[in-house]
């Protein structure tokens, strides 16, 4: 996965008078069905909506949107790091949000034709202020920085609570 850095993220929001490539463009959010079933997409849409709000692409509920938006959320069983008195058990927490035409069919494993994952290491990996967050930052990262295909990184570590630290 290539790493983005804030410079590229952003380069879009500071040519406001530039169309995007995404601009006009309708979209549906596609959930996989253990995430709908499981209750977990009321914590995983509201900040992906939010943000996709904010844009000037257009939420449609049919077939008939011009791109799928997905959202593949991750964590780890988490490890120690760190020696002596600095040393602390962390998970790695991420969020990959996605863009892909509305004809593409996404696989099970979530993986979109564009995206982008948000990545922070917590000691508590359940802070839904730090999913939230993670998740404003990557649709931000993927709509701002969207491309036809490609897997980008960026960094999460802004969305660590002073009280996860």
């Amino acid at each position: 996965m290539k790493t983005l850095t804030f410079a590229a993220i952003f380069a879009g929001a500071a040519c406001g008078a530039m169309a995007g490539p995404l601009d006009g463009k309708s979209y549906i959010i596609e959930l996989t069905s253990s995430q709908f079933a499981s209750g977990y997409g009321e914590y995983l849409v509201p900040p992906l909506y939010e943000v996709l709000s904010e844009t000037q692409m257009v939420s449609v509920t049919g077939p008939e949107a011009d791109i799928v938006v997905n959202i593949v959320p991750d964590r780890d069983d988490g490890r120690w790091v760190g020696d002596g008195a600095s040393r602390a058990w962390l998970y790695t927490v991420s969020i990959t949000i996605g863009i892909s035409p509305g004809t593409y069919r996404i696989p099970d494993d979530g993986t979109p034709v564009f995206g982008v994952r948000a990545v922070l290491e917590t000691p508590n990996p359940d802070r839904e202020d730090e999913l939230s967050c993670l998740i404003k930052l990557a649709t931000r990262a993927t709509v701002e920085s969207y491309q036809p295909k490609g897997l980008f990184e960026a960094d999460g570590s802004g969305c660590l609570r002073e009280a996860s630290r």
